[in-house]
């Protein structure tokens, strides 16, 4: 995957944040049908130290970590960023970038 983003916020409250390339727009999570793919492929990476929890938030990093944030205590952590299903991280990039805003003059 070619780096099409800086960084990625995958919201609880119900929206995902696409940063890079000069962009910066959030799109309702509900209009994408392949963040789900990716919330559940990190969540299966939790280390067995912490409790599931429902999400607060996920921060993907472009090549540097992912960042889980649980509502709950101690269910928060991290993983490198090629840990991550990449056949899952680039479907949701690809339908977030479908999902840009028609600029407005």
């Amino acid at each position: 995957m070619a780096n099409t983003f800086n960084t990625i916020h995958i919201f609880g409250f119900g929206s995902t944040q696409f940063i890079g390339n000069g962009k910066n727009y959030s799109v309702p999570s509900s209009e994408l049908t392949t963040v789900q793919d990716v919330i559940d492929d990190v969540k299966s990476k939790k280390p067995q130290d912490k409790v599931v929890s429902d999400l607060h938030g996920i921060n993907i990093f472009y090549g540097l970590k992912v960042s889980f944030m649980g509502k709950e205590k101690n269910s928060s952590f991290s993983i490198k960023f090629n840990e991550i299903d990449s056949t899952k991280l680039t479907a949701l990039v690809n339908e977030l970038i479908s999902k840009e805003p028609t600029p407005t003059n």
